[in-house]
């Protein structure tokens, strides 16, 4: 989570609502509202879970991601282990547009279908599981034909203070198992 925490305070300066969608437990969001303070609008969507511990700074709302109807904008909306799990995931990207301020972005982490030691390959239709494999040339070519342009973080370096178990993955050109990538709308 710190990795990706420390994307989203990259993405953060000079912003001030955030919008995670699929907040399961509240882990995420929690932390954002902590770590964050000059946040002025947070708010968490879930619809299977309401986190039972959440920040008294988070606004939760439960609703069905496959028909949100959100009011508001916001600078940074979340998507963090969650496109994956959507059936119709470029339907939920328009309409993510009217929430998002004009130089807003999304930040969307899914698993690498080509990570390494990732067992995210195989399609799952049920509840819970995948409706989609997303790798680095699809989640980029879907998010385009939208209407958005992207920029991959971290896509081969792994997070350790080892010099060499840092680099090796470069190296072997060995992908993380999760694709971390921020959306902005193509001007």
């Amino acid at each position: 989570m710190d990795s990706l925490l420390h994307t989203i305070a990259s993405n953060l300066k000079n912003k001030t609502a955030v919008l995670e969608l699929g907040c399961g437990s509240g882990e995420l969001i929690n932390a954002i509202a902590e770590r964050f303070t000059g946040l002025s609008k947070i708010v968490a969507v879930d619809f299977f879970n309401r986190p039972e511990k959440l920040n008294e700074k988070v606004e939760f709302v439960k609703q069905d991601l496959e028909n949100l109807n959100l009011s508001g904008t916001f600078d940074l909306l979340i998507l963090n282990q969650v496109l994956e799990h959507i059936k119709n995931p470029l339907g939920l990207l328009i309409n993510l547009k009217k929430n998002l301020n004009p130089r807003g972005r999304i930040l969307i982490a899914v698993p690498n279908r080509y990570g390494f030691n990732n067992e995210a390959r195989v399609y799952w239709p049920e509840h819970g599981k995948h409706y989609f494999l997303w790798d680095r040339e699809s989640l980029e070519f879907s998010l385009n034909r939208v209407g958005f342009a992207i920029r991959f973080y971290n896509l081969y370096t792994a997070a350790s203070h080892n010099v060499f178990l840092k680099y090796l993955p470069i190296l072997l050109r060995l992908q993380n198992p999760n694709l971390t990538c921020v959306a902005t709308l193509d001007e």
